[in-house]
């Protein structure tokens, strides 16, 4: 295995462990275990752990945007981009409980604080975009992402939390405020 592959093997397993355990629940021992690579090799690609949870957010991020960056949201409805937003939490909790643990970690570390905040305007930011298309710049944009960003990881979080939660029929309400809006 490459230097490469283990690296990624390393940060792949971090997300997992991070995820389910916490940032400050993981150990090292935890990660290599998962990544089936002996902990000694994990000092040697990561400074600290700390390091290695930075390492796992770019991936993160990295991924994300290679996922739905690349889609067309000219062609997108709002009720489209809203289903696909629902059924992340169904089919990648994990991607969530990622989100409230750096969410956590940022509320009592000033350096991840500062990392939390800018994935959460990143967020905003990368929302405006067709909401700008939508409303044909109608000058809400940043807080309406603002809005939605807010609904999504709060609907997730229930979801997650409390699988009796019917996020179908507060995504279905929400699909319908949101094209109310878009048809002032």
């Amino acid at each position: 295995m490459s230097k490469e592959d283990k690296r990624e093997r390393l940060i792949d397993a971090a997300y997992k462990v991070f995820a389910k355990k916490g940032f400050n629940n993981a150990s090292i021992k935890d990660i290599a275990h998962e990544a089936d690579i002996t902990s000694g090799l994990v000092h040697y690609y990561f400074k600290n752990k700390e390091d290695l949870l930075i390492s796992v957010q770019e991936k993160v991020q990295q991924r994300y945007h290679k996922k739905y960056g690349e889609k067309d949201v000219q062609n997108l409805t709002p009720s489209e981009t809203l289903q696909e937003i629902k059924s992340r939490a169904k089919t990648d909790p994990d991607w969530y409980r990622w989100r409230y643990e750096l969410y956590s970690l940022g509320l009592k570390n000033e350096v991840m604080g500062e990392k939390v905040a800018e994935i959460l305007k990143n967020g905003r930011e990368s929302l405006s975009v067709p909401i700008k298309q939508l409303t044909n710049g109608s000058g809400h944009e940043d807080q309406l992402a603002a809005i939605l960003l807010a609904c999504f990881d709060g609907l997730a979080l229930q979801k997650i939390v409390d699988e009796n939660f019917d996020s179908d029929g507060a995504y279905d309400l929400l699909i319908k405020l949101v094209e109310i809006y878009f048809d002032k």
